[in-house]
């Protein structure tokens, strides 16, 4: 018996050898990760996704691709990041709407809280409000008066998006009524409003200053608490009205939730690391974004404090969900 046991474990240790030795796990990232931005490319999300996106790639020896999935207020890019499989091969860029849709929507493709595993804050960035050139709107107090007299319309990159709720928020404090016309982007947005066919916009700085500084569009106002570096000449709704106003961009970057702790943490330093390369910091401020850089959890509880700001502003303002 003891012979027989002795032979079976002899020839179960020389099968055991014969066996090729196990692959340890590939690191990460072993091949090339998408990046979903849910808006048309042009915009200000976009800019800040491309310039991250380059940087990961430089850094981490793997291509980070943007792919922009716009429309239904990026509800579209955000639900294909939600059901994703978590492996740190899909992140979304996200931005406020990110905070404001679970207030603006009646029923959510995804739970927003519990969704997405934050990777880090990115960049906060002024809007403007901006007007064509050949507009008879010269300043932002003939904006103003012009609501007053008649119905001015305004572009926005979508429902519940920041530039979207900033004008609500201006007309709930001025005391008039405009016209909302949303777009699935900045891009089509801008060309409308250069084209006449809307009055105004809070453009993200990102995607206005140039247009600004090559005078395809007139600046009105800042929405910041301080002027924007980019455009200092131009004075805050603050500074014009006298009344607070600070809403500011942001974008972060997201990953699928359940995404290995390990992976978010590398993705997160990594992010921070190329916001303070030269090459992304000038692509980035040469139009107003400033890059922040924040941890997780960092972000985590910055996304939290959005939606409760944002929150607060629909009620106030009125909007209810669509």
């Amino acid at each position: 018996m003891i012979r027989r046991e002795f032979i079976a474990t002899l020839a179960g240790a020389c099968a055991a050898a014969a066996l090729p030795p196990a692959r340890a796990a590939a690191p990460y990232p072993s091949r090339q990760v998408r990046v979903v931005v849910p808006f048309t490319a042009g915009g200000g999300t976009d800019v800040v996704a491309r310039a991250i996106a380059m940087g990961l790639s430089e850094s981490m020896g793997q291509s980070f691709f943007v792919d922009n999935k716009p429309g239904a207020s990026t509800l579209i890019g955000s639900e294909l990041v939600a059901k994703a499989a978590p492996d740190g091969y899909t992140l979304l860029v996200a931005s406020v709407p990110h905070a404001t849709n679970p207030w603006m929507m009646k029923s959510m493709p995804f739970d927003t809280a519990k969704a997405f595993a934050p990777i880090g804050l990115a960049v906060q960035s002024p809007f403007i409000m901006v007007a064509s050139s050949t507009s008879s709107i010269q300043s932002f107090d003939d904006a103003l008066a012009a609501a007053r007299s008649k119905r001015l319309s305004f572009a926005s990159t979508g429902s519940g998006t920041a530039d979207h709720l900033s004008m609500e928020l201006l007309a709930l404090q001025s005391g008039v009524t405009m016209t909302h016309v949303p777009y699935k982007g900045t891009g089509p947005a801008l060309a409308d409003l250069m084209g006449g066919h809307v009055d105004l916009m809070f453009a993200n700085v990102v995607a206005a200053a140039p247009l600004v500084k090559s005078g395809k569009l007139r600046a009105l106002a800042a929405s910041t608490a301080r002027r924007s570096p980019s455009l200092p000449e131009v004075r805050t709704v603050a500074e014009a009205t006298g009344k607070p106003f600070d809403v500011s961009a942001w974008t972060g970057v997201l990953a699928p939730a359940g995404t290995d702790a390990a992976i978010v943490e590398r993705l997160s330093t990594e992010v921070r690391k190329a916001l303070q390369t030269r090459a992304t910091r000038e692509a980035l401020t040469v139009n107003g974004a400033e890059p922040v850089g924040s941890t997780p959890v960092e972000f985590q509880a910055f996304i939290a404090r959005e939606m409760k700001t944002w929150g607060e502003i629909i009620a106030k303002a009125g909007i209810t969900p669509s």
